[in-house]
């Protein structure tokens, strides 16, 4: 007789009971009701904290959260009003710091540089405005000049005249500029005397010399001259001999910047671009009437440096170029480009 199989019990689990995490309980009042947002949410409390803040500051405490970001810029108009408010933050004097370079003079004569940003400076009221192009309020020395005299060297003697030296726009090397009393003009403003005057700001102002490590002679300029000619009249040339370089090393720079406005076009794309007119353009309405930054300064130029034909002899759609130039700044018609030589 066969013996019967008896099955084995089958063992009972409790079951697993799934633990539920607990349930976080949002209060949109008390994100509604966050008291940062509520004060943010007082234009006139803005406006006072704004006054003590760097643009990056502002924007960092605007991105911190949405809530936030609404209650600093409900409205473009809002934001444009911020950035007037707001302190410059030196950017202008470091784009200057990594583009110029001081000559081995500046290091032999103990020369000092007086280039410190409006906000840091304590004994001297320098103007700020908002740049024409960001909107970011910007002081007088973060802006672009056409010449930013920064350099002053003491005078050895009681007698003597103090040397000075600077800048033409972002060009790498440290030009000579000669006060009104180096050329003797009588009833002159005092450049240095007097030491309260170290700290005065004189930019574009006074006569341009040759960089200071130049192995070239050239005459120097009065800078008024140089800021104010028609660059729609022709090259900007100064040229006082046919022996002179052209262009002349106390222009160079400004003589590069003013000849890569210029663009060659074919007839049918120059009557499609350009404004009714012709350019009388200068450095000093494109430069210093405009109230520029210098980082918006620079985006111009890498814009105007990718308009550029890339082929002389072409334009941009392909036709070869007849003789028509157009400017980049004002889109009127200007001179043809110049050679160097």
């Amino acid at each position: 007789m066969k013996r019967k199989r008896i099955d084995a019990p089958v063992p009972v689990y409790p079951k697993k009971v799934a633990i539920s995490s607990p349930k976080v309980v949002t209060n949109k009042s008390s994100t509604q009701n966050c008291r940062l947002t509520q004060i943010l949410g007082q234009y006139g409390i803005l406006q006072s904290i704004a006054s003590h803040l760097f643009p990056k500051d502002l924007c960092s405490l605007a991105v911190s959260s949405k809530a936030t970001y609404k209650a600093i810029f409900p409205r473009n108009e809002s934001r444009i009003s911020l950035l007037k408010l707001l302190k410059c933050d030196g950017r202008g004097i470091r784009i200057r710091g990594a583009s110029h370079r001081k000559s081995h003079y500046f290091y032999d004569y103990e020369c000092q540089e007086h280039a410190l940003c409006g906000t840091e400076q304590v004994n001297r009221n320098v103007e700020t405005q908002p740049c024409i192009s960001c909107g970011v309020n910007t002081c007088d020395e973060c802006r672009i000049h056409c010449v930013y005299r920064s350099i002053y060297q003491p005078p050895d003697e009681p007698d003597e005249l103090p040397n000075f030296s600077g800048f033409a726009l972002l060009s790498e090397p440290e030009m000579g500029i000669l006060s009104p009393e180096h050329l003797g003009v009588k009833n002159a403003e005092s450049w240095g005397l007097n030491p309260e005057c170290q700290q005065t700001s004189h930019h574009d102002q006074g006569i341009l010399d040759i960089p200071l490590e130049s192995n070239v002679y050239a005459a120097p300029i009065s800078i008024d001259e140089i800021i104010d000619t028609n660059l729609g009249a022709g090259p900007l040339k100064f040229s006082f001999s046919s022996d002179s370089p052209h262009p002349s090393p106390v222009t160079k720079a400004f003589w590069e910047i003013t000849e890569k406005r210029k663009r060659m076009l074919c007839q049918r794309c120059f009557d499609k671009r350009r404004t009714i007119g012709h350019c009388c353009c200068s450095l000093r309405e494109r430069y210093l009437n405009r109230w520029l930054c210098l980082k918006c300064y620079q985006k111009e130029e890498k814009i105007i440096a990718k308009l550029r034909e890339p082929d002389p002899e072409e334009c941009i759609c392909g036709i070869p170029i007849v003789s028509h130039s157009i400017c980049l700044w004002c889109f009127r018609e200007a001179g043809q480009p110049a050679k160097q030589s």
